[in-house]
C-alpha cells in the first residue's frame, strides 16, 4: 500500500504543480490558481498524515500525536488523492480552442462591413435618395435636401442614406419646442464659459462674440465649413464647445423621459408641397445680451473624480456603473470586459466605450480620474462638440482640427510612406500627459501612463498571452506568462515613449518625469516608418486618428470617445480595437507579427502578416472614400438643415417633397 501511496502522491503533486507552473486555460481571463493552492495545502497535509502513520508503523513506537490509521484510512488517503486528481483535471479541462478570435472577429467585420455599406449608398438619384429618406426616418426630408443632394453629388460623397448617427444625435432635443432649443442655445451662449457661437443670417455664416485666442481654431474652423453651405442655410445661432470634453450629461429618469417623447412627424404623402423654413426666424432668436447669466449654470468640474457624476448619471440605476464600486484597482475586472468582448478581444467597439456594465473604467481614463477642462452639466442644451463619451449628449460635428488639417497626412522624400510590408516591424507611440491632471497621482491610472508603463518595463508580473497550446496541435490556450518573456517573444518590437510631462502639480510631475524620462518631440510624418500605430485617446476627440489611417499602416486604437465618422469604420477591418485595460494588446501583436519564431519557441506563433496589410489598406482606401475634408463638408451640411427643421417653429410642416412629374433627379 506504502508503494501504491507514494505513485499516487507523486501523480497528484506533478498535476497540481503542472497547473501551477502554467497557469493555462481555454477561458478567458486564465483561471485563479487560488483552488490549486487549496488543493496542494491539502494534499500535502495528507502526505504528512500518511508519513506519521507508515513512521508508526514501520518503528512499532506509539507516537505522542494521536494519529493511528488503518486500513480504512489509507483507503481514505486513496480516495482522498484520486479526489484531488479529478479535480485537477476537471479544472484544466476546456473544449480546445482551434481558431484565433481575431481570425472570426475580422470575417466579422467584413461582413458587417458589406452590410452596411449596401445601404448607406443605395440612391442613385435624389428621388430615390428622398423615398430612402422617408422610408427610414418615417418623415419627409428637410427644406433643401436638393441642395444638399447637389452638394454631395459634387464632392463624390458616397454616403447618401445612412446618416444614423444624426438621428441618433437630435432625437433628444427633438422632444424641445423649437422656441425652447433656442432659448436654451442662447442660455448656453450667454455664460461665455467654453463656449462659442456662430450666428448664420441670410446665407452668411459669422462668428458670434469674443473667443480666447487659444480656442479660435474651432470657430474659425466651423465657420469655414459651415461658409460652403451657409446659403442654403435658415437663420440660426449655434453653440460650439471650445474645448475637447464633452460637456452634457443628462441623468438617467430626465434622459429617458425625453427620449421617450420624440417630435411625431406627419406620415409622407405625395399630395403635399415642399415648404421651406420660415421667413421671419431671425427674430425669434434670443438676444444672449438680454440672457441673464445664471454663473452656476456649468458646473466646475475639473481636477476630481468625474465618473459618479457625469460618466455614468446617464446608466440605469439597475446598471452596474451605478450599484457597484471597482475599489481595488490592482486587480483585473474580466467580468466587466464580457460584454464586449470575444474572450480577451473586443468584439463590439460600440459597446466598449460604454461605461454602464464597467465600473472599473472610472479608474482607467484621464477623463474620469481628473478631467483637465470638464465644466459640465445636467441639464439637455444644445452644445455642438467634436466628441463625447456614452451618456453624454452633445452634438457631434466633424472636427475644425481635421477640417483645417492641423494634423495632416503627407509625405515627402525625407518622410516617405513606404508600403506595409517594407515598414520596420515596431508598435509606435508618442504623445503628451494631457489626457487629464494629475495632482495625487491620479496618472496612475490614466490610459496614455498606462500605456507606456505596461509597454516599457519588464517585470515579473504575469499577463494573459493566447498562444498555441505547443503540442503540435492547432489548438490554443489563454496562459499567464511573464511580461519580460513575452516582450522577448514578440517579432514586432515596441516603442512608446512621452514627448512632455504636464497637466500636473509638484510630486506627481516629478513621479512621471522620472519613470517616463520624455523622449523628443518628432514631426508626424515620422510615424510611417513603423507597421503599428497606437492611437490613445487624451481628454477628447483624436487629432491622429484620420491621418494615421491614410497612412499603409495598421491603426490600433483605445479610447472612450466616440466621433462623427464612428458608424462608417468597422473595427476589425478599418483599425484594431484595444481594450480600455490594455490586456489584449500583446496578444494581438503576436497574432500579426508572430512569436518566439526566432527562438523556435515550442508555442511559436506564424504572424499574420497579410491580414495586417489588409487592414492597413482597407483603413486607407476607405478613409479616401468617406471621411475626407469634402465628407465633413457634406455631414455639417446635412446636420444644420436637420437642426435647423428642429428649430423651425412650423418643423412637422416645413420639408422637401418632390413635385409630381418634375422630373427632378
Amino acid at each position: 500500500m506504502s508503494a501504491v501511496l507514494t505513485v499516487a502522491f507523486a501523480s497528484a503533486y506533478i498535476g497540481v504543480l503542472r497547473a501551477l507552473g502554467t497557469g493555462a486555460s481555454h477561458a478567458f481571463p486564465p483561471k485563479s490558481t487560488v483552488s490549486l493552492v487549496l488543493c496542494l495545502t491539502l494534499l500535502t497535509i495528507a502526505l504528512i498524515l500518511h508519513l506519521v502513520t507508515d513512521t508508526n508503523i514501520e518503528s512499532r513506537i506509539r507516537s505522542t500525536v494521536p494519529v493511528r490509521l488503518g486500513r480504512n484510512q489509507s483507503a481514505t488517503l486513496v480516495l482522498m488523492l484520486i479526489g484531488f486528481s479529478v479535480g485537477v483535471v476537471v479544472y484544466r479541462r476546456q473544449e480546445p480552442i482551434l481558431e484565433h478570435p481575431i481570425s472570426a472577429l475580422i470575417e466579422q467585420a467584413n461582413t458587417q462591413h458589406e452590410h452596411w455599406a449596401s445601404q448607406a449608398y443605395r440612391s442613385q438619384s435624389l428621388a430615390q435618395a428622398v423615398v430612402n429618406y422617408q422610408q427610414r426616418y418615417k418623415r419627409d426630408p428637410p427644406p433643401y435636401f436638393d441642395k444638399w443632394y447637389q452638394f454631395a453629388v459634387a464632392r463624390n460623397s458616397i454616403i447618401i442614406d445612412d446618416y444614423d448617427s444624426i438621428e441618433d444625435d437630435l432625437t433628444l432635443y427633438s422632444s424641445y419646442t423649437p422656441d425652447d432649443l433656442r432659448l436654451r442655445t442662447a442660455t448656453v451662449l450667454a455664460t461665455h464659459r467654453g463656449v462659442g457661437g456662430i450666428r448664420i443670417r441670410d446665407g452668411s455664416a459669422d462668428p458670434l462674440g469674443d473667443v480666447p485666442e487659444e480656442s479660435k481654431w474651432v470657430i474659425d474652423g466651423a465657420t469655414s465649413m459651415i461658409k460652403q453651405f451657409a446659403e442654403f442655410l435658415p437663420d440660426m445661432d449655434l453653440a460650439f464647445n471650445l474645448g475637447s470634453e464633452p460637456r452634457v450629461a443628462v441623468p438617467f429618469d430626465r434622459l429617458q423621459n425625453a427620449l421617450s417623447n420624440p417630435q411625431r412627424y406627419p406620415i409622407p404623402e405625395p399630395s403635399r408641397v415642399r415648404l421651406d423654413f420660415s421667413v421671419d426666424r431671425a427674430d425669434r432668436w434670443p438676444n444672449i445680451h438680454n440672457i441673464r447669466n445664471d454663473p452656476n449654470f456649468f458646473e466646475d468640474a475639473r481636477l476630481k473624480p468625474s465618473f459618479q457624476t457625469y460618466g455614468s448619471v446617464a446608466c440605469s440605476p439597475k446598471s452596474r456603473a451605478r450599484k457597484e464600486r471597482h475599489w481595488n484597482t490592482k486587480t483585473f475586472c474580466h467580468t466587466c470586459s464580457i460584454p464586449h468582448s470575444m474572450g480577451a478581444f473586443v468584439s463590439n467597439w460600440s459597446m466598449a466605450a460604454d461605461p454602464c456594465h464597467q465600473p472599473d473604467i472610472a479608474n482607467l481614463h484621464g477623463f474620469y480620474l481628473s478631467p483637465a477642462n470638464l465644466t459640465g452639466t445636467h441639464g439637455i442644451v444644445p452644445i455642438f462638440s467634436q466628441s463625447r463619451t456614452v451618456g453624454f449628449v452633445d452634438i457631434r460635428y466633424p472636427s475644425p482640427w481635421n477640417y483645417l488639417g492641423k494634423s495632416k497626412y503627407d509625405f515627402d522624400e525625407k518622410f516617405p510612406d513606404p508600403p506595409f510590408q517594407q515598414k520596420e516591424d515596431v508598435l509606435f507611440w508618442r504623445g503628451h500627459t494631457d489626457e487629464g491632471v494629475s495632482t495625487t497621482s491620479a496618472w496612475k491610472g490614466m490610459l496614455r501612463q498606462r500605456l507606456v508603463h505596461y509597454l516599457n518595463f519588464n517585470t515579473t508580473a504575469r499577463l494573459p498571452m493566447f498562444l498555441p497550446k505547443g503540442d503540435h496541435t492547432n489548438r490554443l490556450e489563454y496562459i499567464m506568462k511573464r511580461r519580460s518573456d513575452v516582450k522577448n517573444m514578440l517579432e514586432t518590437k515596441i516603442d512608446a515613449q512621452f514627448t512632455e510631462v504636464k497637466h500636473c502639480a509638484g510630486h506627481d510631475c516629478t513621479e512621471q518625469s522620472r519613470e517616463f524620462k520624455p523622449a523628443d518631440d518628432i514631426d508626424l510624418r515620422q510615424h510611417w516608418r513603423y507597421k503599428y500605430l497606437f492611437v490613445a485617446t487624451g481628454a477628447g476627440f483624436s487629432s491622429h486618428f484620420l491621418p494615421f489611417l491614410q497612412s499603409n499602416s495598421v491603426v490600433l486604437k483605445s479610447s472612450i470617445f466616440r466621433e462623427w465618422y464612428d458608424d462608417r469604420l468597422v473595427a476589425w477591418k478599418h483599425f484594431v480595437p484595444v481594450d480600455l485595460r490594455l490586456h489584449d494588446l500583446f496578444s494581438i501583436l503576436a497574432y500579426f507579427g508572430g512569436y518566439g519564431i526566432e527562438e523556435r519557441n515550442k508555442r511559436m506563433m506564424e504572424g499574420r502578416l497579410k491580414e495586417a496589410e489588409a487592414i492597413a489598406r482597407q483603413g486607407k482606401v476607405w478613409t479616401e472614400k468617406v471621411l475626407r475634408k469634402e465628407d465633413m463638408e457634406v455631414y455639417m451640411f446635412r446636420l444644420l438643415l436637420e437642426w435647423g427643421r428642429l428649430t423651425d417653429d412650423k418643423r412637422t410642416e416645413i420639408g422637401f417633397r418632390l413635385s409630381r412629374g418634375s422630373g427632378e433627379t
